[in-house]
């Protein structure tokens, strides 16, 4: 579905080259990025999902978590306009950052809200990219593009504090004119876009939940976690999370237990990632869009001693991508932050 892509450019508004990413440094089977079009990913599960007998309820709103003895036996939802009860030897909650779900189980949350918000999308080929995504960050300034397969590419740009009501009057020519004035390579990719179609808006948030199991139940995707999409893990995160989960799953089944405690495995094996992964996002995101002076200076630092240690490089990546297997101390991160030498 799409193409891997070993380097990544990142580069200031001016187009200097800051810093290049090489993800060939990682000991990893896939050692690139990859961008995808999320919507055919979730067509292609649905496919496979219902071939092996799952069946999708269109129409249909949660109402309750349906319970028996302190455990959970199914939910209670309105379907097409009447009430249905779904019985399920477990509930998985995939239902979002404002999570209803997660509420029903009684986990609180620690969230970090960000002032900027963005827009993304897909658009035409970027000819000059050939096979590197690439990404123009200064104060307050965020632009991502990412190759998707031979014909598409990705964009996600930070549009600071405006809402999409306020870009939707400045019209699509005016957002087309400022994201090539940025970078002129996009011009062919956005020359055919008439319209905010095949774009989103959203305001990101970074958000820890202290619980993910419940007593048959469990939480999974944005109700367990967001990130800021400078990482570009939610989705890779969350397919981790559903394979782990997947297995403790069945092991409770086998064992005839779905409560807390043998669901919570699936917790304790994969939240200290999200964990790492969100705050690492959160850093490298607020250092990249601050105009405080002393933290402009942190990050260049940062920049600068990463393309000169590949070493360093190499385990900033493996946090990125979630693939470390052990969690960073202060000092290391301090490290990568450009905060100690």
């Amino acid at each position: 579905m799409g193409s891997p892509e070993r380097i990544l450019e990142i580069k200031d508004w001016d187009r200097n080259l800051l810093l290049e990413v090489d993800y060939s440094v990682l000991d990893h089977p896939q050692s690139y990025i990859i961008t995808v079009n999320a919507a055919e990913v979730e067509q292609i599960l649905g496919f496979k999902a219902e071939n092996l007998g799952a069946r999708t309820l269109w129409n249909a709103d949660f109402e309750e978590i349906l319970w028996k003895d302190g455990v959970a036996q199914g939910v209670g939802a309105s379907v097409e306009g009447e009430r249905a009860d779904i019985r399920a030897s477990v509930v998985v909650g995939a239902d979002g950052p404002q999570s209803r779900i997660r509420a029903s189980i009684g986990s609180t949350t620690e969230t970090r809200k960000y002032n900027e918000s963005f827009l993304v999308g897909l658009v035409g080929r970027v000819s000059e990219l050939g096979d590197r995504a690439r990404q123009y960050q200064a104060p307050g300034k965020m632009l991502g593009i990412m190759p998707v397969g031979p014909n598409a590419s990705y964009f996600f740009y930070c549009v600071g504090e405006r809402r999409f009501d306020e870009l939707k009057r400045e019209g699509v020519g005016q957002f087309r004119g400022e994201v090539t004035e940025a970078a002129p390579e996009l011009g062919e990719a956005f020359a055919t876009v008439e319209a905010w179609t095949r774009m989103a808006y959203f305001t990101p948030s970074f958000i820890k939940v202290d619980r993910w199991v419940g007593n048959g139940v469990a939480l999974l995707g944005d109700s367990a976690h967001t990130f800021h999409p400078h990482s570009g893990q939610g989705v890779n995160v969350s397919l981790q999370d559903a394979l782990v989960l997947a297995d403790v799953i069945l092991d409770a089944l086998k064992a005839g237990d779905t409560s807390a405690g043998k669901l919570a495995s699936y917790q304790t094996s994969r939240k200290m990632f999200a964990d790492v992964i969100g705050q690492h996002a959160h850093y490298t995101a607020t250092y990249a869009l601050s105009n405080n002076w002393l933290i402009k200076r942190l990050n260049r630092r940062a920049l600068k001693k990463m393309q000169k240690n590949r070493k360093l490089m190499k385990r900033a990546l493996e946090i990125t991508a979630g693939v470390f297997t052990k969690k960073p101390g202060l000092i290391e991160q301090a490290r990568i932050g450009g905060i100690l030498p």
